[in-house]
């Protein structure tokens, strides 16, 4: 199995049209090369991400429920099967949008952890060789 390999940057010129890709990443990298992502922006992120979680579980919890309870006359078969269908298709959405802002989080948290150690506000400088004088 091949795995798409996308950076942060190429998901939003896939997912937003163009002019919406840009400006999203010119509010992330608006503070500076230092300061690409700030902590706002991660919480919301984290906060998507555990919002999708539960959908996702709910719509697999209603999936597993339909599947167990299966024990429906011969008449509504039809409806039944739609149904599974239905709900089987729903989770698999869920689940694939969870995976999917679950990455867009970790892959911020990164770049904003990056951008932390990058930052030479926060490290002593090292061109004075330790000389006291």
């Amino acid at each position: 199995m091949n795995y798409i390999k996308e950076t942060l940057w190429e998901r939003f010129f896939n997912r937003l049209p163009a002019k919406e890709a840009n400006d999203a990443i010119r509010i992330l990298k608006r503070g500076g090369s230092y300061k690409d992502v700030d902590f706002f922006t991660l919480k919301e992120a984290e906060e998507q991400v555990l919002r999708y979680r539960g959908r996702a579980k709910a719509a697999i919890a209603d999936y597993k429920l339909w599947k167990a309870n299966t024990h429906i006359g011969r008449f509504f078969a039809v409806f039944r099967d739609r149904e599974g269908i239905a709900l089987r298709n729903h989770a698999r959405d869920m689940a694939n949008m969870f995976l999917e802002a679950r990455r867009d989080y970790t892959d911020l948290s990164s770049l904003l952890m990056t951008s932390i150690a990058n930052d030479t506000r926060g490290t002593a400088s090292s061109d004075k060789g330790g000389r006291n004088g």
